[in-house]
């Protein structure tokens, strides 16, 4: 039975699209009704099939005009052909008695009637689709505007929080389309809430454009006094600047060592993590006479495999092995760990030690033959020898097999564990000790490492990295809390009054700028900036790993009693800016960088532990296929490139494919939203952004038009340099801008 706001009939049904021939009276494309004039087929609009008790919601997607002849023409007859037309829409939802949800459990059959989705249809599409939760909390579900519909310009498009960022989000469009308007926009319209009281949103601005986004009233100049609400923490990463950004290297893992300094395996990579090992436990009380025991139990293992050997260079081996045992056992700097192992192993003592090993040399030199005032001939190892060698080694593996009861063992960290060291120590001591025990012959191992030590010295005396080394002249100080600290700073939680910050002097304090903003009580953020845009290039991959990993383990950590709360109830939206630049998807035989292999892993298990991410790109092609395919919302912008477009369509449903056909074509902050996070896939209008991000195009004829203004070029140059301008130069500077200004073209 047709109705006013019936407009055709299905004429073809596949598993995504439904094909409808519109009624011949819809000549101009309009339907009157009681609720006034209706247009139909305009792209992007909705349209309802019912199915029983239910409605289909479909979107439309393309209108045909086909031509055809009436019947057979007689002779002598002129017939002139008839026009149909025809609609293709995506089927995205379904209505009934419960309201609008995505998803098709139906599928309409062939005649079924097509109606214009009326008011009351679009309230129910676009309606505040609100879910209770427990007693006394807030609404949640589709209630944060974003933008109001391009085509039902009476309707806001609200999104669903929980949704959008537990299970991450990108925001796709070429340069200029809007994408970060989009991401203030959003995060604006969420801090504007009257029941929002906190969030954390941690921004990685590789560009430098969200902080004028974020400035307090007084900084930006903000017409409403609802900027007075939104606390944001700014870090950059300039040194120039007091409040810059630090991460000390103590936070990262062997994994972050080994990429930053390109420790290749095989013989480097073993090496640094062993080193590493040694540094971190080195801070530990009495730690580091583990690392003497494995020393011990390693050397002797290389003298019974040289005792299998047949050559006559293995005797020689085995005493250059014990002979590089005793002078540890002689060294100085090991005398305390060398009395912790005696204390803990009463079996031992350092003469029965040394006497086990000067034995072994001895069994060794009994046939020796000297030729010449240098040269020595070793025999090869005999049955007898090899057991008497065995018989003399044997005992010190036994007793040195077990780890003893003792608490030090329990605090022991590994080469990941984020406790402090001492940089100088770790690259002049337990680098050159872990290259001496890698093998018989010291040498080699320096000669392979070549490569790795020299980019470590590099590193470490480069001014550029001095937020992660510190001064390249001096150490960082072992602070007291300095990952709390570092946490609580870049999460943007305030100041703990429970931790003893108070322990640290007026020169340290300079040094680490997080550290010094939580002991002078830092406010909690809502918003936290990290403007990464003057990082070295080199380095952005690593420090964006380092970020993201650190604030994944901590929030899995947080299923730990200790922390006070649950796992999943500290949530963090972790917001990733021209993130095709360090999580690119691997090309051919390229190597991952550690950046994609941290992201792909919180994008695969962060939504567990409370971490969302907002993954920001212009070039999705570029970027990691497995965190685009883990995310269940995508606000498009404007897409032109070819293959840009293809790789998108790839990696959305194919329910989608015909709706991505006009992304080529969509004007500025206006974007097609899909996903979770909203009813129904809808074109947008994005809200403005208010304050705007520092993003917007250059403006050439206005210059050309306008009074020149020349930048002060010795003054930025002398901070490209690292250098600070004279006060002379700037004046003299200032003088010939002046003279410019007086001269009349």
């Amino acid at each position: 039975m047709s109705n006013d706001h019936e407009i055709g009939r299905v004429v073809a049904v596949d598993t995504a699209e439904v094909t409808v021939e519109l009624t011949q009276g819809l000549k101009m494309l309009s339907r009157s009704s009681y609720e006034g004039p209706l247009e139909v087929g305009q792209i992007n609009t909705y349209v309802v099939v019912p199915v029983g008790l239910c409605q289909i919601v479909a979107m439309v997607t393309r209108v045909v005009l086909a031509l055809e002849e009436e019947g057979r023409p007689q002779k002598g007859m002129v017939v002139l052909p008839s026009s149909k037309r025809f609609l293709k829409a995506t089927m995205v939802g379904t209505i009934d008695e419960e309201g609008f949800r995505q998803g098709i459990s139906l599928f309409p059959v062939l005649d079924s009637p097509v109606c214009i989705a009326t008011k009351r249809e679009l309230d129910a599409i676009f309606g505040q689709a609100t879910k209770p939760t427990e007693e006394g909390s807030d609404l949640s579900g589709f209630h944060i505007a974003i933008g109001k519909s391009a085509v039902f310009p009476d309707y806001d498009i609200k999104i669903d929080p929980d949704a959008f960022f537990g299970k991450h989000a990108a925001i796709i469009g070429s340069t200029g389309s809007g994408k970060s308007c989009t991401i203030a926009a959003i995060i604006q319209s969420i801090l504007d809430q009257p029941s929002v009281k906190q969030t954390r949103f941690i921004i990685l601005d590789t560009n430098g454009e969200y902080r004028a986004a974020f400035q307090t009233k007084d900084e930006a100049e903000a017409p409403t006094d609802s900027y007075k609400s939104r606390k944001t923490l700014y870090i950059p990463a300039d040194p120039r600047k007091p409040d810059t950004l630090a991460i000390p290297y103590w936070f990262m893992n062997s994994d972050d060592f080994v990429r930053l300094f390109r420790a290749q395996p095989g013989v480097q990579k073993p090496i640094l993590i062993d080193a590493l090992s040694r540094a971190r436990d080195q801070k530990m009380d009495g730690g580091s006479w583990l690392h003497l025991r494995s020393d011990i139990i390693l050397e002797c293992s290389r003298i019974l495999e040289f005792c299998r050997s047949t050559d006559r260079q293995a005797a020689k081996s085995i005493r250059q092995l014990a002979g590089g045992l005793l002078k540890t056992l002689a060294d100085a700097q090991l005398e305390q760990d060398l009395a912790k192992l005696m204390e803990l192993y009463p079996g031992l003592t350092s003469e029965s030690l040394s006497k086990v090993f000067e034995d072994i040399s001895g069994v060794v030199r009994e046939d020796i033959r000297q030729e010449g005032s240098t040269y020595e001939q070793y025999a090869a190892i005999d049955a007898d020898k090899r057991r008497r060698i065995e018989s003399l080694v044997n005992p010190l593996f036994t007793e040195l097999s077990r780890l003893p009861e003792d608490p030090v063992l329990s605090s022991l960290g590994s080469a990941d564990c984020p406790r402090f060291f001492s940089k100088s120590q770790f690259r002049y001591q337990h680098l050159e000790r872990s290259m001496v025990h890698d093998g018989v012959n010291s040498s080699r191992p320096r000669e392979n490492c070549s490569t790795m030590l020299m980019r470590i010295y590099r590193l470490l005396e480069d001014r550029r990295f001095e937020f992660l080394f510190g001064p390249c002249s001096s150490e960082w100080p072992p602070i007291a809390h300095s990952l709390a600290a570092f946490m609580r700073d870049i999460l943007g939680a305030g100041n703990c009054a429970g931790a003893d910050l108070s322990d640290i002097d007026a020169c340290q304090e300079r040094l680490l700028p997080f550290y010094d903003r939580q002991r002078n009580c830092a406010v909690p953020s809502s918003v936290v900036i990290v403007d990464l845009s003057l990082l070295a290039s080199e380095i952005l991959e690593n420090v964006t790993a380092l970020i993201g990993r650190l604030i994944l383990e901590f929030l899995q950590r947080l299923s730990d009693p200790c922390s006070g709360i649950d796992r999943g109830e500290y949530p963090v939206v972790l917001v990733l800016e021209e993130a095709q630049n360090y999580i690119h998807e691997s090309r051919g035989n390229e190597e991952e960088s550690i950046s994609k292999e941290v992201f792909e892993r919180i994008a695969r298990e962060g939504r567990k532990y409370g971490l969302g991410l907002v993954v920001a790109s212009q070039r999705p092609s570029e970027l990691s296929r497995t965190v685009l395919s883990q995310c269940s919302s995508f606000i498009v912008h404007r897409l032109q490139n070819p293959e840009d477009l293809r790789y998108f369509r790839e990696i959305v449903p194919a329910i989608y494919t015909q709706l991505l056909d006009q992304l080529p074509a969509l004007a500025p902050r206006t974007a097609l939203v899909l996903g979770a996070c909203v009813p129904a896939p809808a074109l947008v209008e994005i809200r403005e952004a208010n304050p705007m991000p520092r993003s917007r195009n250059p403006e050439f004829w206005k210059s050309w038009t306008s009074e020149e203004k020349s930048p002060n070029f010795e003054a930025v140059c002398a901070n490209w340099e690292g250098e600070t301008p004279s006060s002379q130069d700037a004046a003299i500077d200032g003088s010939v801008r002046a003279g410019q200004d007086d001269v009349t073209p």
